[in-house]
């Protein structure tokens, strides 16, 4: 063969490189603005020193606008004392009472300027029985009084739980109604055998009239950095066909959809407790409504969600709104609880599994109305990409959430209480939405450890000589055996860590990553064939961080990431972003004690989506599984003694298989490799010797 007839199968093999994996770019994207779902973000909301890179966004066309205020906007609280502290009526009342021992107390109608929303509180510790209790409300318009409508009361359901910081103190009561647009309106507690409560209020909120609004599409989109890329081939490299089954592979990923963020419906930061949230896990999801009027227009889905947020932090003494989504009856997506839409934020949405599960509210009555198809078809979708997150199922069935085993991982609240909740219309649609949620996602794939260097479809090791610093790609050949170590063009001798990261840059082929000694982390793109561009820095001050590793994708937005231990002793996650910028790290766990070492490890264990994380504290190994942004869970010792070992390795299976990973090992003594061959039910089926090889002082 000429060398032109070289060079040209070279590019034809790059541009079907690029051809293949652009193609499938433009699928998902098409996907993703057929669904309305965009790729996650991670946010930080605790971020300390060292790696923080932050980046920037951009936005992309979406499918839908909505209309927005352009700044906070103060909702309006009027509460209207029924009670005094010590139970007497006020004058704004009236009690009725009954042989049959139940006492009714009625408010005085109350004027309501705009789109109201109402709910009756009282004074924590109030010794009120659920079951004695239950209370009305009735609007007034044009002259016309409603009949009584109930209200929803169950005062352990919709609440933090028990035992809670924000639990104390907060004010025991029934949901917030919507009532909409109307003229008065009144409200009734009837209690039966039991106290009038102290303290009773009537809470009568309007959104507030915003200064302006604007249209806009979803604040919370699938910016450029969000969604892996196919770059172009570096300077000096060129593609390589080998990695187009690696790239398909690779970028499999459950899409975000569009959300619109807090600021879009004018939340006021300032009305909310001020401290950092609560993360904690998700285990699954569950399915409310929010029991208010069905007729509302688009424009004033805002104003609703300021009255709820007020009505949960004002009235009910909740550190902020209690659903962590809600979605309105046109299929539109909304940020609830601060936090981060990726991270597991602890809400007051389903007390008891606020730790353990996320809820979203349908914008609506489904007691009343059955929901349409936009609105659950949003459920659907939400679902599919928030418990991608975490590594669970979208239709995953028998699923323990706290201490607790349900059914399934997507529940509606009445599954876990006595309420009605989220209406027998939207609760009869839950199999749809399960069914929904998991046809949507994309599968974990993704989340793998990528391990292959030169694109020959077995797991490689990137190591550095330590007489003259140059970098080796020591291959496997599929059999647990060594091949010929093959010489990189690169020269690590600034090199801290060294790392195989896998495809990185998500472009078909494998890549390096290299923590130099002056804190930067650089990326080394490669073309398949052990030759690598120079570095890209991706991140810096990493100098401190005492140790670090590539893991599979983490955060669930289709880039690997790194997890490492922080000066503080924190074990954090900097979330890859291919050559852009490391994202913005946050806390994993608040430690793990003694360990010297953190291994990626990817998907150890198949039966979740989560990748898993070693760490080596002393001569004893730690498998962490982890809740994806939810962090590290539980953990087990598979009691591999690694006295006599130097280097300890994670790698994709070294037979090929397509899940699953496999711990190596060198012995100190003699430099021989072994072979840890993970069965993905705890245990080894193998312990296989590699081969002896010797003279390098960094391997990854």
């Amino acid at each position: 063969m000429s060398q032109a007839e070289h060079d040209e199968t070279g590019d034809v093999r790059r541009a079907r490189t690029r051809y293949v994996a652009s193609t499938q770019q433009l699928l998902v994207l098409g996907f993703v603005l057929a669904a309305l779902v965009p790729a996650s973000t991670v946010v930080d909301l605790r971020v300390v020193r060292p790696g923080e890179a932050p980046v920037s966004g951009s936005q992309v066309a979406v499918p839908s606008a909505a209309q927005v205020p352009t700044d906070a906007v103060d909702a309006r609280l009027e509460e209207v004392s029924l009670t005094a502290p010590a139970g007497r009526l006020t004058a704004e009342a009236k009690r009725a009472g009954s042989a049959s021992d139940t006492v009714t107390v009625t408010s005085l109608p109350q004027p309501v300027d705009g789109f109201g929303t109402v709910g009756l509180t009282w004074a924590p510790g109030a010794a009120v029985d659920e079951d004695a209790v239950e209370a009305d409300v009735r609007t007034l318009v044009d002259g016309t009084w409603s009949d009584w409508q109930a209200l929803d009361v169950h005062l352990d359901d919709h609440a933090p739980d028990d035992g809670s910081a924000e639990a104390d103190g907060s004010r025991p009561g029934t949901m917030e109604a919507v009532v909409g647009e109307v003229d008065e309106v009144q409200t009734r507690l009837r209690l039966d055998g039991a106290q009038v409560p102290a303290d009773l209020k009537l809470a009568v909120i309007t959104p507030g009239d915003p200064k302006a609004t604007r249209s806009e599409s979803p604040e919370i989109d699938p910016g450029a950095e969000d969604a892996p890329e196919v770059p172009a081939p570096a300077p000096g490299t060129s593609g390589a066909g080998a990695g187009e089954a690696a790239t398909l592979s690779a970028a499999a990923y459950t899409p975000k959809p569009t959300i619109y963020s807090r600021r879009q419906w004018g939340a006021d930061e300032g009305v909310r407790e001020s401290g950092p949230p609560d993360y904690h896990v998700v285990r699954g999801g569950f399915v409310h409504h929010t029991v208010n009027t069905n007729s509302y227009t688009k424009a004033q889905v805002p104003g609703i969600i300021r009255s709820i947020y007020t009505y949960h932090v004002k009235s009910r003494g909740w550190r902020d709104l209690g659903y962590n989504f809600l979605i309105d009856k046109f299929g539109r997506i909304w940020e609830g609880r601060y936090g981060g839409v990726t991270r597991p934020v602890v809400g007051a949405h389903t007390s008891g599994y606020n730790s353990y599960g996320f809820g979203a509210s349908a914008i609506g009555n489904f007691d009343k109305a059955s929901p349409p198809a936009a609105l659950v078809n949003a459920f659907g979708t939400l679902f599919a990409w928030k418990l991608s997150l975490h590594g669970v199922r979208g239709n995953k069935g028998s699923t323990k959430i706290g201490d607790r085993t349900f059914s399934h991982a997507i529940m509606g609240h009445r599954d876990t209480k006595s309420t009605a909740c989220p209406g027998r219309y939207l609760y009869a649609k839950m199999s749809t939405i399960r069914s929904q949620a998991g046809s949507k996602q994309a599968g974990w794939s993704g989340r793998e450890l990528q391990s292959q260097i030169s694109g020959r479809g077995y797991p490689d090791l990137v190591a550095r000589r330590a007489s003259d610093g140059r970098i080796f790609v020591l291959r496997t050949d599929g059999t647990s055996k060594f091949g010929t170590p093959r010489a990189t063009n690169l020269i690590g001798g600034s090199s801290a860590t060294l790392m195989n990261a896998g495809d990185w840059d998500r472009d078909g082929d494998g890549d390096i990553l290299i923590r130099h000694r002056d804190g930067t982390i650089r990326v080394n793109r490669g073309n398949g064939t052990e030759t690598f561009a120079s570095g890209v820095i991706i991140g810096r001050n990493f100098q401190s961080v005492s140790v670090i590793d590539v893991v599979g994708d983490i955060t669930g937005d289709g880039w690997p990431d790194l997890v490492g231990k922080h000066p503080n002793g924190e074990i954090r996650v900097w979330p890859g972003k291919g050559t852009k910028a490391l994202g913005a790290s946050y806390r994993f766990r608040s430690g793990v004690g003694g360990a010297n070492q953190v291994i990626g490890a990817g998907r150890f264990y198949n039966d979740d989506g989560s990748p898993e994380v070693i760490f080596k504290r002393s001569d004893q190994l730690l498998i962490f599984r982890t809740n994806g942004p939810g962090g590290l869970t539980t953990f087990s010792d598979p009691g591999i003694d690694t006295s006599a070992f130097d280097f300890i390795l994670a790698t994709k299976d070294l037979r090929g298989a397509s899940t699953g990973g496999d711990l190596l090992l060198r012995r100190k003594s003699d430099g021989m490799w072994f072979a840890y061959e993970h069965n993905q039910g705890g245990g080894w089926d193998r312990k296989v010797k590699m081969g002896v090889v010797r003279g390098y002082d960094q391997i990854g």
